[in-house]
């Protein structure tokens, strides 16, 4: 792994003036991690906030992004504005990820980084992703990817490193809890995102909170589903007063079995 951090530094140091689109997910956190090592002086991360981004995510980048020594720039937008994206058809990703990363371009450019950087890596190569059409129309470059990274690698160095998100499970955004074709809502997402603090609040980690067609199903990994209630046929039965608190945060109706979760169950990256 000493052979392919240094092939991953001399690429990045090859790009010049770079800007790193930073979630503060383990990818992106991983990338950020790596420039300030051997770029410090030509790299800027570049946080864009949105109603679909998890607070774990959120959380983590608040707490991480100081501790980089790089110029962090913040900004905002709000996807739902656009049409298409909140129409939530067969290319709301690509959509989506096209206006933030657009952003990010013009952001960076601004502050004199002609180079963007994304955060995807080797693992994401084989799963379906329309948002990679996006960054490559933009020019947007993906540094592990290109260099055959894989999040477990990253993770084993992120943990060396003493960065606590090294074992953060993989969020996605929220609209991912949102069927395709089901219009998407600041409301909807709302919902969605109390529920999984919720249930984040109890002890999970790895958990889905899929609101379809205004009904709730939860999705936790295997071994913690035993937290939410009593073994059934294919999960667990949600414990009542659990059931009740996820109606209080806006559900109108909740599946009473909870169930494995399973990557990409619903929607890309999901």
């Amino acid at each position: 792994m000493d052979e392919k951090l240094e092939a991953l530094m001399r690429l990045l140091v090859s790009y010049g003036r770079v800007a790193v689109g930073y979630s503060g997910g383990v990818d992106s956190t991983f990338l950020a991690a790596v420039c300030a090592r051997c770029m410090p002086g030509d790299a800027v991360l570049v946080h864009l906030d949105t109603p679909f981004i998890g607070t774990p995510e959120r959380s983590s980048f608040e707490r991480e992004a100081e501790r980089f020594g790089l110029p962090v720039l913040a900004i905002t937008l709000d996807p739902l504005s656009d049409p298409d994206v909140a129409a939530n058809d067969a290319d709301r990703c690509y959509r989506c990820k096209r206006a933030g990363f657009a952003r990010i371009v013009d952001v960076a450019r601004e502050h004199g980084c002609p180079v963007v950087l994304d955060g995807s890596n080797a693992d994401d190569a084989g799963d379906f992703r329309p948002g990679m059409r996006a960054l490559a129309e933009l020019g947007v470059r993906s540094p592990l990817m290109e260099t055959g990274w894989r999040k477990s690698e990253e993770r084993e160095l992120l943990r060396a490193w003493g960065h606590p998100v090294w074992d953060m499970p993989a969020g996605a955004c929220l609209a991912t809890r949102i069927p395709c074709g089901e219009a998407l809502t600041a409301r909807k997402l709302e919902v969605v995102r109390a529920c999984e603090d919720l249930l984040h609040s109890r002890g999970l980690r790895q958990v889905r909170a899929r609101l379809i067609g205004g009904a709730l199903r939860i999705e936790a990994a295997s071994e913690e589903l035993p937290a939410l209630g009593n073994a059934v046929a294919g999960g667990v039965e949600l414990d009542g007063d659990l059931v009740a608190a996820l109606l209080e945060r806006g559900a109108s109706a909740v599946y009473p079995v909870a169930v494995p979760y399973a990557h990409g169950g619903m929607n890309a990256a999901s």
